[in-house]
Order: C-alpha cells, then sequence, then structure tokens
C-alpha cells in the first residue's frame, strides 16, 4: 500500500505541475484569463508545500492545508466565472481539484500498526550501527525523568521539518521537567542536527530499517519515490524506508505515560500540545 501510494502521490504533483506550464504556455498563446485561473488552481499546493519544505519556521500546515486548498478552490472559481465556453481549463481544473482532495485525505494517510499500549514498558530498539538503544537506560545515564520520543518521517518532509522547529520551541518547558526529546528516525543524525534550532543539543538515534526489533515503527517503503530516484540518479542506493509519525512520553524507567499515533502523517503533533501532555508525567 505504501508504494502504491507514493507513486500515486509522485503522478499527482507531476500532473499539478505539468498542468501549470500548460496553462502558462495556453494563457499566452490565447490570452484567456481562463489559464491563469487554472495556473492559480494547479499550482497553489506544490507551491506551499515547497513554501513549508524551505520555511518551517514561518509555514505551518493543517489537515487541510488551509492555505494551499483556498488558492485551489479560487482557481477553480476563475476558470469557471471565465470560460464561457467551458472547454479545457475547466475540466482540467476540475480534475486538479479531485487530486488535491485524494492528496489531502486519503494519500497521506497513516495505517499504524499495533503499538506499545499506555503503562506498559517502551521496548528496545535497534540502531543503523547495530547497537542497541533503551530508553530506561537512556534516563539513567542522563539523569531524566523522562523522556520524549519523537519518530520523524524524514527530512524531505515539510511536516516533520516543523515538527523540528515547535519542538526546538518548547525546549525550555521539557528542561524544567527534566525530559529529554529524543529524535529518532531511519536517515543519518547529520540530516536532523542541522536543522535543530534548540539550544542545546538533542539526542537523535538512527533507526536501522532492517531490524525486527524496529518493525512496528518504520514503513519498508514509507519513502517517497521521487527521493529514491535522485539518490540512484546521483549514485547513491536510495532509502526506502522512513519511520511512522509518532510521540511517546515515558517516565524513567521507559513507562509509557502517553502516546500520538496521527492518522496523518501531516499531523505530526504539534509543539503545544505535546507542552500540554507533559503534566502526564505527575499523574
Amino acid at each position: 500500500m505504501n508504494k502504491f501510494k507514493g507513486f500515486f502521490t509522485l503522478f499527482s504533483f507531476f500532473w499539478l505541475w505539468s498542468c501549470g506550464f500548460w496553462a502558462i504556455f495556453q494563457w499566452f498563446v490565447t490570452g484567456k484569463i481562463a489559464w491563469f485561473g487554472l495556473l492559480i488552481n494547479a499550482w497553489a499546493l506544490p507551491l506551499w508545500i515547497l513554501f513549508r519544505f524551505r520555511n518551517p519556521q514561518r509555514y505551518s500546515g493543517d489537515l487541510r492545508e488551509t492555505p494551499a486548498f483556498a488558492t485551489v478552490l479560487a482557481g477553480v472559481a476563475v476558470t469557471l466565472l471565465t470560460d464561457t465556453d467551458r472547454g479545457q481549463p475547466v475540466y482540467l481544473a476540475i480534475a486538479n481539484l479531485f487530486a488535491v482532495l485524494v492528496y489531502l485525505f486519503h494519500l497521506s494517510s497513516l495505517r499504524q500498526p499495533a503499538m506499545p499500549r499506555s503503562d506498559s514498558v517502551f521496548p528496545a530498539l535497534g540502531t543503523a550501527g547495530g547497537e542497541n538503544w533503551d530508553a530506561a537506560e537512556f534516563c539513567r545515564r542522563q539523569g531524566a525523568e523522562g523522556v520524549l520520543l519523537v519518530f520523524l518521517r524524514g527530512s524531505f518532509c515539510a511536516d516533520s521539518r516543523a515538527q523540528l522547529v515547535q519542538l526546538a520551541s518548547i525546549e525550555r518547558a521539557l528542561h524544567s521537567r527534566r525530559v529529554r526529546p529524543v529524535l529518532l528516525s531511519t536517515e543519518p543524525a547529520d540530516n536532523w542536527r542541522r536543522l535543530w534550532r534548540g539550544g542545546s543539543a538533542a539526542e537523535i538515534v538512527q533507526l536501522c530499517p532492517a531490524d525486527e526489533r524496529n518493525r512496528q515503527f518504520v514503513a519498508a517503503a514509507g519513502a517517497p519515490p521521487w527521493l529514491r530516484l535522485l539518490s540512484r540518479l546521483a549514485g547513491g542506493g536510495g532509502p526506502s524506508a522512513a519511520c511512522r509519525p509518532g510521540c511517546w512520553l515515558l517516565d524513567g524507567e521507559a513507562h509509557v505515560v502517553w502516546r500520538y499515533l496521527p492518522e496523518n502523517y501531516r499531523l505530526p503533533g504539534s509543539g503545544e500540545f505535546i507542552r500540554g501532555q507533559l503534566v502526564r508525567l505527575e499523574e
């Protein structure tokens, strides 16, 4: 299913970019405003995601990606009002609206497998270096009263980048409760270290996708196809696995105090939402 959704996500964005270029060409050839409406309709979502990726400090999303979705609808409205012949621009604008809706509510959805329950002990994980990472041992080593585990989908994901910015903004609240944040992904730690904006260095753990202990937390085909393609063109192997987004608050003995398993990777859990759960360590 991940490969199927990844392929259609790639196809949807390729289609939207292509429609935009076609609309620019037709706009200059015909001068019809309907093609300008199609351009707005086609490029609203891809540009919004690009802005979010490039500047997560300023732009953040939600389930409907409201700014992008409103612009898509505005493009449909312009096309419908100006294309009196009900020609190609209208049909393409409606097709683009369908592609955006499928992406927002299906292609970015998640199916979480069975996960450790609240009050259970969080399992040990296997790192890319073949080592054992245990939350209770980490707390003892750091002298922490709790640990916040944040599974990040990937540095290619605008929502993961935005979550990283929000985590840095609640660093003081975590420090006051002696809770250490730990970032986990299938990518090298350097990918996240250069994006971290917190005052102190966060613990970053690279998980091994092939390790059986990580099976619940890693999607085998979770990385987007375009990332694998670009990596192979550059001579690399191309990553295929990605962590399933999720947040876990553990006490000093690695018991699960709270967990958040999103049903859509565009809702990984905001910083303020996580901050509000820290009181659970006092219960």
